[in-house]
């Protein structure tokens, strides 16, 4: 499609435009711009690792560049060219390609305009996005044959972790090799297929209603659930189902949903994350295809807490309606109420005691029907009541500013932030952590967390997070080395999926002899 512009450029900026094609192929949560939704951030550090160097690639894309054929010891190779200056013998000069256009200038200050930091933030040109379009949507026959995925040395998946000794790639704490995954994954390509089908169900009838959003429990979002129900129906053969029941309206709506469509609605019907599943169900499918297969690769590196946070997000960071669809079968096994149960048994080994931690017992010990309370008190979904928790478990301040993490959390909800900071509940858990924060780590400039990890956080929530998320780590771990390598689909952070059921006892056992935690797990089949 691009002809001689492409493949006459040194393999680098080749292999560099096709890696920012693929990772940025469509804007998602994990890579949107934070100044510019429809822009995706691409910092020196990336463009250093496509592209070698970035002034190359401003040449390249954005001024103008020379090339020459590659000379070696026996002469010139009259088919291979690199970069060079203008006045270099032998030259010539070609305008820039303009494939990814600046949306968005860098700035220094860390706090410019309200935002914390920022990187230069691109789109794709027409013919790109076109390209890219093509690319994850057409079907393996209007391409081409699939090439098998490898990296810009010609190192597959499974090469590259047979050298890590697996899917985790451990560059901050040292680990011995054999406590690791498989990088190879298994998804449900049916199920994915599915899921896609029920997304584009609902941004039809977003065009039909001229909307972009289908609020929660109204008529109309029920008649588009009751669809994506007989979507699910038709594909099992069972018609509507037999546990139907009265909505408003006369609506009828079956209570026994997949769970990736119970997770897609427990919230409003919303054009932008409809059309972002969209976006990761194709990478999936895509990665798929290339790989001749029902699996794909995820890799993980280590955040700098030690959390493993999967390359590019895979799996880990998409929505989990996807996610839920992709390992249908699986089983999820998570910590209840993790932060906080490691941060009360933090304090408890130190025999440190104070009233405030009451509160932070009671919700471990009623974990559901507090964050249930708590979503009726401030209208919103438990989900966004978890990430309240999180981000006040941390240390996060009940303040209206737009630059903390409440407001993130409530995705910008001024009227919903103000419920969030007036909540008696939530002002005493705020104390707690406050309090937590002294004694766990007091004045101490340089903070080791249980993984060996110094750091030198920068406020006291990330502080918290540095100290608990290394303990997350260490559980994780403890669960890893006890695991068949095989038989581990997923790392969620503080939870783990397996492709076959586990005993929640026997991993509590686990848990506790390697790491002295009294940790309960939750079960949850996709």
């Amino acid at each position: 499609m691009l002809g001689e512009e492409f493949s006459r450029l040194p393999k680098r900026i080749r292999t560099g435009y096709v890696t920012t094609f693929w990772n940025h192929n469509n804007i998602i949560r994990h890579n949107q711009h934070n100044r510019s939704p429809d822009s995706f951030p691409m910092g020196a550090n990336e463009v250093a690792r496509n592209f070698t160097d970035p002034r190359n690639f401003r040449k390249v894309n954005d001024k103008g560049y020379y090339l020459r054929f590659k000379r070696t010891r026996h002469g010139s190779t009259g088919d291979k060219y690199i970069l060079c200056k203008e006045r270099t013998g032998g030259a010539t000069g070609y305008p820039p390609t303009k494939w990814l256009n600046k949306t968005v200038e860098a700035f220094e200050s860390w706090r410019e305009g309200g935002i914390k930091g920022c990187k230069n933030g691109y789109q794709f040109a027409p013919k790109i996005q076109q390209l890219v379009d093509d690319w994850f949507e057409k079907p393996v026959s209007d391409i081409c044959e699939p090439l098998g995925m490898v990296n810009r040395n010609g190192e597959s998946a499974t090469e590259i972790a047979n050298y890590y000794g697996g899917a985790i790639i451990r560059d901050k704490t040292v680990v011995n090799k054999r406590i690791n995954i498989r990088v190879i994954i298994h998804i449900d390509i049916k199920a994915l297929l599915q899921h896609k089908e029920q997304l584009s169900c609902i941004l039809r009838r977003l065009d039909e209603y001229s909307t972009d959003k289908l609020l929660i429990d109204t008529n109309r979002w029920y008649e588009v659930l009751e669809e994506l129900h007989h979507i699910e129906a038709k594909a099992a053969g069972a018609g509507r189902g037999r546990n139907a029941k009265e909505r408003q309206g006369g609506v009828k709506v079956r209570s026994t949903p997949s769970i990736s469509l119970e997770s897609l609605a427990t919230k409003d019907f919303e054009r932008e994350g409809v059309q972002q599943r969209i976006y990761e169900i194709n990478r999936l499918l895509a990665t798929a295809r290339e790989e001749s297969s029902s699996a794909i690769p995820v890799f993980y590196t280590e955040a700098k807490t030690g959390r493993y946070t999967a390359k590019a997000a895979v799996l880990q960071g998409y929505h989990r309606s996807v996610r839920y669809a992709a390992l249908r079968g699986c089983y999820e096994y998570d910590l209840e109420a993790a932060h906080q149960n490691i941060l009360v048994q933090l304090l408890d080994r130190k025999q440190i005691d104070f009233p405030e931690l009451d509160v932070v017992r009671d919700y471990i010990k009623d974990k559901t029907n507090i964050r249930q309370q708590l979503s009726k008190e401030l209208r919103t979904p438990v989900d966004t009541v978890k990430q309240l928790l999180q981000a006040l478990t941390y240390g996060a301040q009940l303040v209206r500013n737009k630059t903390h993490s409440i407001y993130k959390s409530c995705e910008g909800d001024m009227e919903l932030v103000e419920r969030v900071v007036t909540n008696p509940w939530l002002q005493q858990l705020a104390k707690t952590f406050v309090i937590a924060h002294k004694h766990l780590v007091g004045d101490t400039k340089i903070v080791t967390n249980a993984v060996g990890i110094e750091r030198e956080p920068e406020g006291k929530s990330k502080a918290m997070a540095h100290i608990l998320q290394g303990n997350e780590r260490l559980i994780l771990d403890a669960l890893i080395t006890n695991s068949d390598p095989k038989d581990v689909a997923l790392l969620v952070h503080d939870c783990i999926v397996y492709y076959t059921p586990k005993s929640r006892s026997e991993l509590s056992r686990i848990v506790e002899q390697e790491t002295g935690f009294q940790l309960v797990f939750f079960e949850k089949q996709y």
